[in-house]
């Protein structure tokens, strides 16, 4: 991205403009922020070719192609105005390279991913096909790369087979060495440029995807032109199981070639299913790409934010009596909560602060207390008149991760018994809670079933990342929202899930904080950055993007990698030290960071050794034992003893349960007050599964752990909330408070 330039706007059309994607002879491709605060790519028609109408027209037509069009594989489009005196249009912001962009840098796609790009951009061309539209300019340039895969932009020359109106017989429209004969040869209506048009195109671009060259070579673009109409298709180093169904893409007769459902069904493989793909995508690109999409997106996401609205801080009073909480748990068993009536109401105050304060009627806390009804709600609450309806948690409660998915359940809880309390409470709250121990598959039938229970109007949770990447299709699938507080991949987020919403930072953002802690707090001079192998996208993540806040402020450090075949850090550590690192981040896993912590040890280290949240785990105390003590970890999670603005969340939780708050409660207690919040704020009549994501997308929520405002994507508004700071003394995890904005 380039800065803005001094004739460039600051806005357009309430639009802030953030830097220049691009620029041609008719006009400039802005990065911008809308008003609610997501990211757009920006396309602005220069005036004095508006004045044109060919231009405007062709504009117009864009315009009124990206509407018609609805397929997660085509860039959507956000906002228009085809009839300002410059006119434009913005589209979701894709921070991948383009196809052609990714290929030249780091050669061709294997054959997994190439089955991927092409039945995923063959959806995009049948929904474009499906809408009577042909697109006619299909190239590498127009496929913009994302981990779960392409997106297809430029409908600016895309029109009806039978429109003739912006060209002519004898007129070539498109990119040379992507043209189909038909095109090449200028062809009008009776030349039949229809949808086997673009499949030809398509299987240009995967000829080129495959090897790294257009099937009809380079040159004069007369040359190509007659090439792509009499020559045989180059497809030399195609992989020999889709030279067929290329080949068969390239037939010069349009008749002969495969429509776009076909190829979708032909490009998937058994080893593809959908399951799965929907699982492995972000493993389609050379990591290279991967890790080229983790850096933009994380510079993305440290671009200037705006200001949200904050929405009103009490639930509007009802007048009907409250009914008795029924709860409904399909997991493990919890007491019941209950206690007298009360109310919690937010002040907000200068700096965001937040104070909770006790209403009339009884002690804050007094709603998670027992009493010998089992019912979750105060005992005057009773009358059938208040509507019921359900929240659920999807965790682990029983696998790998149950005791994350025991705290987010147990603060859900503590949010509906407070809620239910209320006196001005215009629903009763129930709870369903289900267990996918940690096991994928069992996590996307969950959420089948929560989906297609009509009761439950929203879900918090999954608890891993694994667990959501095969949860969200089926939630989104029935726009049921649901909000997660503890996954962390990039990856969940820019996937185009409508009812999803992350509820804590991403991963590739948590390095912005740890940069600051290592340059200013560490005083570090030079960082060693170790990048385990074993960590997958999660380790990626962290190496790629800190590696990147460190470019930008010419910070000097020393990057390492290690092999998941390797379990012994000495000669990656002797080799970091040897180059003059005074500091070490570790971009993995608990289990492997104890045995670099070992490691350092031995050799005496005495510089700042800091990691993510991965390594927030007991296991790293455990088996590191000496050799954890002073590690600083930047996590996405407080310590609610230790925050004043979760003391009495912490006092409830420990008067409810005996115990302090583990962490993870006071983030699924805030997101579910967060929910509630904006159901009780809708009319009765509204409160809808896509009314209360509407209305939790459009505000803005102060919660006891940071602030909860949503872009686009569903990803949080990098506000200067969300990262804290942790350290290891004396054998324990000790929280630190917010981690550094600046050095």
């Amino acid at each position: 991205m380039e800065p803005l330039r001094s004739s460039d706007p600051a806005r357009i059309a309430d639009h802030r403009l953030l830097g220049r994607l691009g620029a041609g002879g008719m006009g400039v491709v802005y990065l911008a922020r809308t008003p609610g605060g997501s990211l757009v790519a920006l396309k602005v028609l220069l005036a004095e070719y508006a004045e044109e109408p060919g231009f405007k027209e062709r504009f117009r037509r864009e315009v009124e192609v990206a509407r018609q069009v609805d397929s997660p594989w085509s860039v959507p489009l956000v906002d228009a105005d085809a009839d300002a005196e410059a006119p434009w249009l913005a589209t979701t912001f894709v921070p991948g390279p383009s196809l052609g962009e990714a290929v030249g840098a780091y050669g061709p796609l294997a054959e997994h991913g190439l089955r991927l790009l092409g039945g995923r951009l063959a959806e995009a061309l049948s929904q474009v096909h499906r809408a009577g539209l042909v697109h006619r300019d299909l190239k590498p340039g127009n496929v913009l790369i994302a981990h779960d895969g392409p997106r297809l932009i430029d409908f600016g020359i895309a029109r009806a087979p039978e429109d003739t109106t912006l060209t002519a017989t004898g007129m070539v429209v498109g990119t040379p060495g992507y043209l189909s004969p038909e095109q090449a040869e200028g062809r009008g209506a009776d030349g039949g440029i229809g949808p086997a048009s673009d499949v030809f195109s398509l299987g240009c671009v995967l000829v080129y995807a495959a090897t790294g060259r257009a099937p009809f070579g380079s040159g004069a673009v007369d040359a190509l032109l007659y090439r792509a109409v009499h020559d045989p298709a180059d497809l030399d180093g195609v992989p020999e199981g889709l030279l067929e169904v290329l080949g068969r893409c390239l037939e010069k007769d349009p008749a002969r070639r495969p429509d776009a459902q076909e190829l979708v069904r032909e490009l998937a493989s058994d080893s593809d299913a959908q399951d799965a793909e929907d699982a492995e995508a972000s493993e389609w690109l050379p990591e290279p790409v991967t890790r080229l999409i983790a850096e933009r997106s994380a510079a993305a996401l440290a671009l200037p934010d705006i200001e949200h609205t904050l929405a009103p801080s009490d639930a509007p009073p009802d007048s009907g009596p409250a009914e008795p909480d029924t709860r409904e748990t399909s997991g493990s068993p919890e007491p019941q909560d209950a206690g007298p009536a009360g109310r919690r109401r937010f002040l907000l105050l200068a700096g965001g602060a937040v104070v909770l304060a006790a209403g009339a009627g009884g002690t804050w806390w007094a709603v998670a207390r027992d009493n010998d009804s089992g019912d979750d709600s105060p005992a005057a609450a009773t009358s059938p008149r208040r509507p019921v309806h359900t929240v659920a948690l999807h965790g682990d409660l029983t696998g790998p991760q149950r005791e994350t998915g025991k705290a987010q359940e147990r603060g859900l809880r503590l949010a509906v018994a407070e809620f239910n309390a209320r006196a001005d409470a215009p629903f009763t709250v129930k709870v369903k809670v289900v267990d996918d121990a940690g096991d994928p598959t069992t996590s996307a039938r969950l959420a089948t079933e929560l989906t297609d229970d009509p009761a439950v109007l929203a879900v918090v949770g999954p608890t891993t990342d694994a667990t959501a990447q095969t949860a969200l299709a089926k939630y989104d699938a029935g726009l049921l929202p649901v909000v997660a507080v503890s996954p962390g991949g990039i990856s969940l987020v820019l996937q185009g899930f409508r009812s999803f919403l992350l509820g804590r930072l991403p991963d590739s953002v948590l390095p912005v904080y740890v940069s600051n802690y290592l340059r200013g707090t560490a005083r570090s001079r030079k960082v060693g950055i170790v990048l385990d192998r074993p960590a997958g996208n999660y380790g990626s993540a962290l190496a790629s993007s800190l590696s990147t806040a460190l470019n930008n402020v010419q910070q000097p450090l020393v990057p390492e990698v290690v092999s998941a075949m390797h379990r012994d850090f000495g000669s990656t550590v002797d080799s970091m030290l040897s180059a003059g690192a005074d500091s070490v981040f570790f971009a993995g896993l608990a289990d492997r960071g104890a045995l670099i912590a070992e490691t350092l040890r031995e050799r005496a280290f005495k510089g700042a050794r800091v990691s993510g949240p991965a390594l927030l785990d007991g296991r790293f105390l455990t088996e590191a034992q000496e050799a954890a003590e002073g590690w600083a970890l930047v996590a996405p999670v407080i310590d609610a003893t230790r925050k004043p603005e979760a003391q009495k969340f912490a006092a409830a939780y420990r008067e409810r349960w005996k115990e302090a708050p583990p962490r993870y409660a006071a983030e699924a207690y805030d997101v579910t007050g967060m929910l509630l919040k904006a159901l009780a704020g809708l009319p009765s009549k509204d409160r809808t599964r896509e009314k209360l994501l509407a209305a939790v997308r459009a505000g803005k929520y102060e919660g006891i752990t940071k602030s909860f405002a949503f872009q686009a994507t569903g990803m949080m508004v990098i506000d200067g909330t969300g990262g804290f700071l942790w350290r290891v003394e004396q054998g324990d995890f000790v929280y630190g408070g917010p981690a550094p904005l600046t050095v």
